[in-house]
């Protein structure tokens, strides 16, 4: 089914991407740090969102002006798993604007323009996953808080961002980026596969934790983490859990039941819980270095 042409999409800019980010969070922030254009904006007119980051973005999800017809309060509505970010020059350079239609200079793209600058941030939010959220650069941090949707990463309370300080309410904490794994041998001298004998080893079915965790921290749990000496974002969550009751290991996970509503949220899921499907068995939680549950 072909889809029908966008008449005009307006561009915002926040020239300050925490103010931005934050006043996209909670409507309630005083932050107010939007650049528009002016021309004719009508009620349902799609808007895309500009970030000052290094380099700067596009949000991927496009937002819609209100009955107020004001685009500085367009309304975003994000994902289960937030809105994602793409740099605004690759972006431009993928996509074919007619001449005077660049994104990083107009104000409003009208017809064709518009209709392709609307598709290629639907397909960039498609092709998002949370490696993109490794790494130091402002970038990164901005995917960070974007995905935190206004909650702690170590206590998942709501951040409190309804004040002056509003920007200073909160740590982002960044990790760097992993390295990929070693390849595999893929020689071997073996004539059957060693399983076959030796069974699949039980570690073979344990999750595999990353050493750290990107996340955004509030004021609170940013005091806790340095007064215990954390300066790791996943230790600290898992020391706020029980040690395992059978190899008193500290890495143990929180059981979350049920299924998610699409992959991006599993693929998505931080590392402190543990999906356990539909079947509730009274348990609460899952080492992960040797598998028990209870």
């Amino acid at each position: 089914m072909k889809q029908p042409a966008t008449k005009r999409i307006h561009i915002v800019e926040g020239p300050d991407w925490r103010e931005s980010i934050v006043a996209l969070l909670d409507s309630r922030s005083p932050c107010r740090p939007w650049r528009y254009g002016f021309g004719e904006a009508h009620e349902g007119d799609p808007v895309a969102i500009v970030l000052h980051t290094e380099p700067r973005t596009v949000m991927t999800t496009v937002a819609r002006i209100g009955a107020d017809g004001r685009r500085d309060r367009a309304v975003a509505k994000p994902g289960l798993t937030g809105s994602g970010l793409v740099d605004i020059d690759s972006l431009v350079m993928l996509t074919r604007f007619d001449t005077g239609a660049d994104p990083r200079d107009a104000w409003v793209l009208y017809g064709d323009d518009a209709t392709r600058l609307k598709r290629a941030l639907k397909r960039a939010d498609r092709r998002r996953d949370k490696s993109m959220r490794y790494g130091h650069s402002s970038l990164t941090a901005a995917r960070i808080l974007l995905r935190s949707r206004g909650r702690c990463s170590g206590c998942s309370e709501l951040l409190d961002l309804t004040g002056e300080d509003a920007t200073e309410a909160f740590r982002i904490h960044t990790v760097d980026q992993p390295l990929r794994d070693a390849p595999e041998v893929l020689i071997k001298e073996e004539p059957f596969p060693s399983y076959k004998e030796q069974g699949i080893p039980d570690r073979c079915w344990l999750p595999r934790l990353p050493a750290d965790w990107p996340g955004v921290v509030c004021r609170r749990c940013c005091a806790r983490m340095e007064a215990a000496g954390y300066t790791n974002l996943l230790d600290f969550r898992f020391s706020q859990h029980p040690e395992c009751r059978k190899c008193g290991g500290r890495r143990v996970q929180v059981a979350q039941f049920g299924m998610p509503v699409n992959p991006d949220v599993y693929w998505d899921t931080s590392p402190w819980i543990d999906w356990r499907g539909c079947v509730n068995d009274g348990g609460k939680w899952t080492c992960t270095d040797c598998g028990y549950q209870w």
